[in-house]
């Protein structure tokens, strides 16, 4: 391993917000990603013209095809100026179940000090029942880099050129 890699280490400091919350690790030093559990499940109501986000009772939820979920995961974090978190879906359960994060990847900025919350969808046909201490998604430290954009009338060229979307071939 990379002794950058080692030596780069940022303390990210996490309040666990249930008894329960497991906290994310990477299990290599290297990874890209930790997982993160499910800790709860929050549903959306529509009642009257509003939509109200409650909190469901209940060790196991089982999603349809197509329908969505937050999935808190038990901590709050103070993320350091300067980074921010993707929450990303993992591919194993992406592969063999069709779980997805659907605003992926969801974004946690460093003033953000609410409890993390994975939401997820279950793109399959058939249903998948989700239970609280399983490994849900995946968090990825994130560095900001300051950019603007410069309004010009001409761009340099390039090997793609116009070619837009799918352009670059197809299998």
């Amino acid at each position: 391993m990379s002794s950058k890699i080692i030596e780069e280490i940022i303390s990210i400091p996490l309040k666990k917000l249930r008894k329960d919350t497991i906290v994310p690790q990477q299990s290599k030093l290297g990874d890209a990603g930790a997982d993160a559990r499910i800790r709860g499940f929050k549903k959306i109501i529509h009642e009257n013209n509003k939509k109200e986000l409650i909190e469901i009772d209940s060790d196991t939820y089982t999603l349809q095809p197509l329908e969505r979920i937050g999935c808190p995961l038990g901590f709050s974090t103070a993320i350091p100026e300067g980074y921010y978190f993707k929450v990303v879906p993992r591919s194993g359960l992406a592969l063999w179940d069709g779980l997805s994060v659907v605003n992926s990847p969801g974004t946690i900025d460093a003033g953000y000090r609410n409890e993390w919350m994975a939401i997820i969808v279950n793109l399959s046909n058939k249903e998948v029942t989700l239970k609280k201490g399983e490994r849900i998604c995946q968090i990825i430290l994130s560095k900001i880099y300051n950019y603007k954009f410069i309004e010009s009338n001409e761009l340099p060229e390039s090997d793609r050129g116009l070619g837009g979307f799918g352009s670059t071939g197809r299998r």
